[in-house]
C-alpha cells in the first residue's frame, strides 16, 4: 500500500470510492460537495491510497485558521476494501501529518453514527451529536482528538 498526493488524474477513482459508500455513509446530496472539493480544494493536503495498482481510498486534512482547529476531511475507503486495515492506516497517516503541520491546533473530525466508533479507536471523543446533521438518517458526530 502506498499513500500518494492527490492529483486530478485520481478524480474519477475518488468519485467511484464515494459512490461505493452510498447511501449508508454518504447522502446523494453530498456528492456535489465532494466533487467541488476535489476540483477546488484537494490540491494541498488530500491523498489517495494505492494498492496493487488500484486507488482504493482517499482522505485529507485541513486547518481552519480562525478557530485554530485542524481536521480530517473526506476520508473514505472503497466499500469493497472495508475491514482490511486500509482506513486505519490512512487515518493514522493523516493524524500524524496534522500533528506535524499544525502542532498547536486542536484536532477534529465530523462523521456519522456509522463511523464514529472507528474514530474512537484512533483517540477521538464525541463532543456533540446533531441528529440528521448531514442528511435524513445521517447524524453528525462532532469529535475531538484527545491529547
Amino acid at each position: 500500500m502506498n499513500i500518494l498526493k492527490y492529483e486530478p488524474a485520481f478524480r474519477e477513482k475518488c468519485i467511484e470510492i464515494f459512490e461505493s459508500n452510498q447511501p449508508k455513509f454518504f447522502d446523494a446530496a453530498e456528492k456535489k460537495l465532494f466533487t467541488d472539493f476535489l476540483d477546488e480544494d484537494a490540491a494541498q493536503d488530500y491523498f489517495v491510497v494505492e494498492t496493487d495498482g488500484d486507488i482504493v481510498g482517499c482522505g485529507g486534512i485541513f486547518l481552519d485558521q480562525q478557530s485554530n482547529e485542524a481536521g480530517l476531511s473526506w476520508g473514505m475507503i472503497h466499500a469493497d476494501h472495508h475491514k482490511k486495515g486500509i482506513g486505519t492506516m490512512l487515518t493514522g497517516y493523516r493524524i500524524d501529518l496534522m500533528k506535524e503541520k499544525y502542532p498547536n491546533a486542536a484536532y477534529k473530525v465530523d462523521t456519522s453514527q456509522f463511523t464514529a466508533a472507528f474514530y474512537v479507536k484512533s483517540g477521538f471523543k464525541t463532543i456533540e451529536v446533531i441528529p440528521n446533521g448531514f442528511a435524513k438518517g445521517l447524524d453528525k458526530y462532532m469529535m475531538k482528538l484527545e491529547s
